[in-house]
């Protein structure tokens, strides 16, 4: 099993310690999100988890934790854009975030750390000139730490279009992030990253940045030393991914960054928030009589997974 953590919800700033629970006890329960009283129960142990990626906006919580995952191949898919807290009002100093990315760079090595500069769109603030300079100062701060970086423009999903109004986003917003690209590909190479777009319509090949998927087999074989046969996910258009299983769940996350797609109900986040205990096998609240719980083991490799 790949087990992500997570693309649903940020569990390495708000649950770390739950996380590490579950790693410790060798035992997660994941609620199904479209069946609701569907447990899938996996066992976490290290001879039954190919690899453990680690996706998250502030690492810094894990720090101290990282023992606990010294026997499984990590990696870290770090968030870092330059957005102000009218976007993003649930972040701590970006400063703060680089610097756990280094350090996280020093334990792990440069290999199994990722920089994502998404998503990118431009408005009468945030222009050219603010994601050049931004993104320079980024890749010149973790340069040695990272040699890939992930680029995606804005998707205008339901919650993004909701936030138009603080997003403010130009409408040739995805015509000036085709422009902009060849230069943020030289600022890359500049400091020795190699930057790939991310489930994107595009081919900007040309300016030295390739189409890859986020989670491949390549990345996949840097962490673990190992050639390991796993499916693509095939979830959304243009996304070649391989098929993870995510221990997240959605409308759980206190970042309210205003163009994320995992929290769709912002009304839900506190309350949910609320019902989780550190101490249950799932994320948000417990197990119920009714749940039903089905066992995941690494040699069903091709099962479908919600």
């Amino acid at each position: 099993m790949i087990l992500c953590c997570s693309q649903r919800t940020d569990l390495c700033t708000f649950y770390s310690d739950w996380l590490c629970r579950r790693f410790q006890a060798g035992l997660v329960d994941v609620r199904n999100p479209f069946a609701p009283h569907q447990i899938l129960r996996l066992d976490c142990s290290p001879s039954q988890v190919d690899a453990v990626i680690f996706i998250t906006k502030n690492p810094t919580p894990m720090l101290d934790k990282m023992d606990v995952f010294r026997e499984y191949a990590v990696g870290f898919q770090v968030t870092v854009t330059p957005y102000g807290p009218e976007i993003e009002p649930g972040l701590p100093d970006k400063r703060i975030v680089l610097d756990s990315f280094r350090k996280l760079a020093d334990r792990l090595g440069s290999s199994h750390m990722i920089l994502r500069y998404d998503p990118i769109f431009f408005s009468p603030r945030y222009d050219e000139v603010f994601h050049l300079r931004a993104f320079e100062r980024c890749c010149k701060q973790l340069s040695g730490a990272c040699t890939q970086v992930i680029l995606s423009h804005l998707d205008f999903y339901k919650n993004t279009r909701r936030h138009q109004r603080e997003l403010n986003w130009l409408p040739d917003s995805l015509d000036r992030f085709r422009q902009l690209a060849p230069q943020l590909a030289q600022i890359g190479k500049q400091y020795g990253m190699q930057l790939q777009l991310c489930a994107e319509d595009l081919d900007l090949q040309s300016a030295g940045i390739v189409n890859r998927s986020c989670m491949d087999a390549a990345w996949l074989e840097v962490l673990t030393g190992r050639k390991l046969d796993y499916p693509q996910t095939q979830a959304r258009a243009h996304c070649h991914c391989l098929q993870v299983t995510d221990l997240g769940e959605y409308n759980c996350c206190a970042h309210h960054c205003r163009y994320c797609y995992a929290n769709f109900d912002e009304a839900q986040i506190t309350s949910r928030m609320a019902q989780h205990d550190p101490e249950s096998s799932l994320l948000i609240g417990h197990l119920q009589p009714d749940d039903q719980i089905v066992t995941k083991k690494k040699s069903e490799r091709q099962l479908r997974l919600f």
